[in-house]
């Protein structure tokens, strides 16, 4: 594979910038880890330094190879796009065990063709992600990611702990895909109602399994995503405890969730109808835009390896009024301490994107010392770009933010225009997407055709619905039921009939919590000892479990 280098503006030549690591490798972005393999990484989450994984070499799809992949299944397309970020020889992956995993992560999904294009203009399409059991895009990595998980332990005899923070989406889903599978806890940390914008049937889907499955486990907390990011950052990084209690990571950390996300923008760019891909003038190549609504940077951080890959996008990062990551890509800054406000769109309502360090690696042509640099800067306050990594940045990736009132009428809008309803994610995307068409209309540029990613059903967000039409309960449910059939989505939907907004009483604990973590004045150092008590009592139970048997 070509070894990690990239040009930091349009005109210069490619530059190799570190020396590329073994074939099928994965480096730290903080450079202070050994290169791991698939499995090692897989099983690692978080790099030993407290860095994130980006593979030490890219291979270029060609364009033979991309035309063969446009007949190609959703599923089938995955493995091929794993494969080449597994070693040919690794013994803990074959292809034959690979087909395995990614066949039976997508057997639950309510769509045969796993993932869906759904047009709204001409020049607009949405990239329905879904279709899984939660109704999140998420499901797609994380089915692939929970499989993998359990087939590399099976395969290696070991245990692992998963700590995960939810601000929404991520929680059910991770729940979902490990729930029952042996030899993996899972423990999950999310803000309860009130402290954040999460809807009663989010947190209903993550309460319920956590009921039903002895491997899920759940604490709520009164505080935001970025709050309860602390404890569990605090433990990923005591190198000590990670390895003595086996913990791992499904958050977009995980390399597998990078690179199922990956798929999303191969699959849907190849079926793009023929007649939107108009090459620009005086090239052959079609291009395509796609808007990626953002939280933590995971579905960007994959869109910027596809335009590694070769694949001929463009990206437009959309956020909501938490808007760091906009105003990285506007203004070349990034301030520590922002507060999260809640919004109408809550899995995107971080105010700290963590995958920024994967994004600044690679504008930064593999950079590790300085990242670790900007990452000191952040600590102690705040950032700022150098003009080649802004500009780097410039010509791949625009942005914009998307308020609650304008997250609200793009909702009603196209349902007026097309019959089809958004989620609040989705239209943040499709509303990023519209502005960025005004600008080029306004200053006469050549009209790309746009990819909107789909990220979650709207019958997960009811009051939401309820907003944006001015309607009843009822109405709202009734105008995101379906499609008919769709088994998924029937299923939530009956989750969501059940769905109370509130609790009913200040102290509640929602049945399926092992705990609630408040928050006092020591509440950081409090929420670590929590975490890490639960973590070894988890571990205590495993050992006990095994000298029994």
């Amino acid at each position: 594979g070509a070894p990690l280098g990239y040009p930091h503006s349009p005109s210069t030549a490619l530059l190799c910038c570190f020396e590329a690591g073994p074939a099928m490798k994965f480096v730290s972005v903080l450079g202070g880890a050994e290169p791991a393999s698939f499995s090692e990484a897989v099983l690692n989450g978080w790099a030993p330094d407290g860095g994130m994984y980006w593979p030490a070499a890219v291979e270029p799809v060609s364009p033979r190879t991309l035309s063969a992949w446009e007949s190609l299944s959703y599923p089938r397309l995955c493995e091929e796009v794993l494969k080449r970020f597994i070693a040919a020889d690794d013994p803990d992956v074959t292809p034959l065990d690979l087909a395995g995993i990614v066949s039976a992560a997508f057997s639950s999904f309510g769509d045969a063709e796993v993932v869906s294009l759904r047009p709204l203009s001409d020049e607009l399409h949405v990239a329905e992600l879904w279709h899984g059991p939660t109704l999140a895009f998420k499901d797609l990595g994380m089915s692939v990611l929970g499989r993998t998980l359990s087939h590399l332990l099976r395969r290696r005899r070991q245990r692992l702990t998963l700590l995960v923070g939810t601000s929404g989406d991520t929680g059910s889903s991770a729940m979902e895909a490990v729930r029952g599978l042996e030899g993996i806890e899972i423990l999950v940390l999310y803000p309860l109602q009130g402290c954040s914008s999460i809807s009663p049937v989010q947190e209903l889907q993550m309460t319920s399994v956590a009921r039903a499955a002895s491997n899920v486990h759940l604490i709520g907390v009164e505080g935001s995503s970025d709050d309860l990011d602390v404890p569990l950052e605090r433990a990923f990084r005591d190198a000590a405890f990670k390895r003595a209690h086996r913990l791992g990571s499904v958050n977009s950390v995980n390399v597998v969730r990078l690179l199922v996300q990956v798929v999303h923008y191969f699959y849907a760019y190849l079926r793009l109808p023929e007649g939107d891909l108009r090459p620009p003038e005086g090239s052959s190549e079609r291009r395509a835009r796609v808007a990626v609504p953002c939280g933590a940077g995971g579905h960007l951080a994959a869109g910027l390896l596809a335009q590694q890959m070769g694949l001929p996008i463009t990206l437009l990062a959309a956020t909501n009024a938490n808007d760091a990551l906009h105003r990285l890509l506007a203004t070349g800054e990034l301030r520590a301490h922002g507060t999260v406000s809640q919004t109408a769109s809550p899995s995107m309502d971080i105010q700290v994107p963590y995958n920024v360090w994967r994004l600044l690696f690679v504008a930064s042509g593999g950079d590790a010392a300085a990242v670790r640099g900007w990452q000191a800067d952040f600590g102690a306050g705040g950032l700022t770009l150098p003009p080649r990594v802004r500009e780097w940045l410039r010509v791949r990736v625009a942005s914009a933010a998307v308020d609650d009132a304008l997250t609200l009428r793009t909702m009603l809008e196209t349902h007026q225009r097309c019959g089809y309803l958004l989620d609040p994610h989705t239209a943040v995307g499709v509303a990023a997407a519209q502005i960025a068409a005004g600008v080029e209309e306004e200053s006469c540029a050549a009209r790309v055709p746009t990819l909107c990613l789909g990220c979650a059903h709207p019958i997960k967000f009811l009051p939401t619905v309820a907003a944006a039409f001015g309607c009843s309960a009822p109405r709202a449910l009734a105008l995101a039921s379906g499609p008919a059939g769709h088994r998924c989505v029937e299923a939530v939907g009956q989750l969501a009939q059940q769905a109370k907004q509130g609790y009913p009483a200040a102290g509640w604990v929602p049945p399926g919590c092992c705990a609630v973590l408040r928050k006092g004045e020591a509440w950081q150092a409090e929420w670590t000892a929590a975490v890490r008590a639960k973590v070894e009592e988890l571990s205590a139970a495993a050992a006990a479990l095994r000298s029994r048997l």
